[in-house]
């Protein structure tokens, strides 16, 4: 079985391809910018595929990821990418001095079908925000430098063999796949 994945980050597509592949799901990369519409990461990720799935003519998934950090009402949240861009490390770790430092990754993945509604599988993380930047240096997306998952002391980005085990988008990839298996049986 083929799934085409659109999204234009390179890491959201390498790790649910290495999720997919446990299903036996091969995952093409359509590399399209998708419509953020919504207020929600549910809504932007269901309002995506469904847009995607009648313009490409093919079944396709999107996903939409968020960061919200308890201190603050859906902050960075549907935004974490733009905020992350404009403030940086710095504005992001100044922003929680004094606060409280719980946070929440989620991720939704969306499955649509050409006219047809998109169903939703959705994965969440709870941890909380590093106090400094770790592993500047390494090659991946930013908040996995910052953010530390319940349960251990290191950021996603000190324990990918960890990630790659329970993250948020491991969460909502393996629902779609289990979804996927059984809908073609």
């Amino acid at each position: 079985m083929k799934i085409s994945f659109v999204t234009q980050n390179k890491f959201k597509f390498n790790e649910v391809r290495e999720i997919l592949e446990k299903f036996g799901i091969e995952v093409e990369k359509i590399n399209l910018e998708k419509p953020e519409e919504g207020n929600t990461i549910e809504e932007i990720a269901k309002n995506a595929a469904e847009i995607l799935a009648n313009k490409l003519e093919k079944a396709v998934v999107v996903e939409d990821t968020g960061v919200f950090f308890k201190a603050y009402d859906n902050f960075p949240g549907i935004n974490s990418k733009k905020v992350f861009n404009e403030i940086g490390f710095k504005g992001l770790l100044d922003k929680l001095k004094g606060k409280d430092r719980k946070a929440q990754f989620k991720t939704v993945a969306a499955y649509c079908e050409p006219g047809k509604n998109a169903k939703l599988f959705v994965g969440v993380v709870n941890g909380f925000i590093a106090e400094e930047v770790r592993m500047k240096d390494k090659d991946v997306m930013p908040y996995e430098k910052i953010f530390i998952p319940e349960g251990y002391d290191k950021v996603w980005a000190e324990i990918p063999e960890i990630k790659k085990k329970i993250s948020h988008r491991v969460k909502a990839f393996e629902k779609l796949g289990r979804y996927l298996l059984s809908k073609n049986q």
